[in-house]
């Protein structure tokens, strides 16, 4: 996920738990009789709000405030779901003679064919992603209950310094995820 999206996310969050915390403090005062919670709820004129649905300015400004929040909730939900997938990245070996650019996606697909390999293994998933502003080569990995896993960890090191021999200074970082399936009786 990109920092900027996850610090628009965690201020929105501390805006509205502010806000629920501070709804909940002055319930809380009302129901011990705090002098400031009393004063706050007489300043709250009850006819006005009660009177406000037949005025002629409350339609329009309910219907302008429901479509600005849901087009802002669909914006948010779509940001937050968006894939950060990368294609290509250049190669530091570059120069002005011409450009190496290479697709990250078509060696992570490659290097999950070869783990696909090893025995015990079932599957392997792989997706390349921006992933807080790095490019990130997950690999997950789906493995009978009875694999050898130290066999398999060696050879994920393995397929870790073939993924760095393959692409030589290029900064990407690899995470690799073994799911396990249950054992069976």
């Amino acid at each position: 996920m990109n920092a900027r999206i996850v610090l628009l996310d965690r201020i929105i969050v501390l805006l509205v738990g502010l806000s629920v915390l501070a709804g909940g403090a002055w319930a809380v005062g009302l129901f011990l009789d705090i002098p400031l919670a009393q004063g706050l709820a007489d300043r709250i004129d009850s006819p006005a709000w009660l009177t406000a649905p037949s005025t002629g300015w409350f339609d329009p400004v309910l219907i302008v405030v429901g479509l600005l929040s849901a087009v802002l909730g669909g914006w948010l939900i779509a940001l937050n779901l968006r894939r950060y997938r990368i294609g290509r990245v250049v190669s530091p070996a570059s120069d002005a003679l011409g450009s190496i650019e290479i697709d990250l996606a078509t060696l992570a697909t490659a290097v999950a064919r070869q783990l696909e390999e090893h025995p015990r293994v079932e599957s392997v998933q792989a997706t390349v992603t921006d992933s807080w502003d790095r490019p990130t080569l997950t690999l997950t990995l789906r493995a009978h209950a009875d694999t050898d896993v130290p066999a398999l960890r060696a050879a994920l090191n393995q397929t870790e310094r073939d993924v760095r021999a393959a692409v030589p200074g290029i900064d990407v970082d690899t995470v690799y995820r073994l799911h396990l399936y249950p054992v069976e009786s």
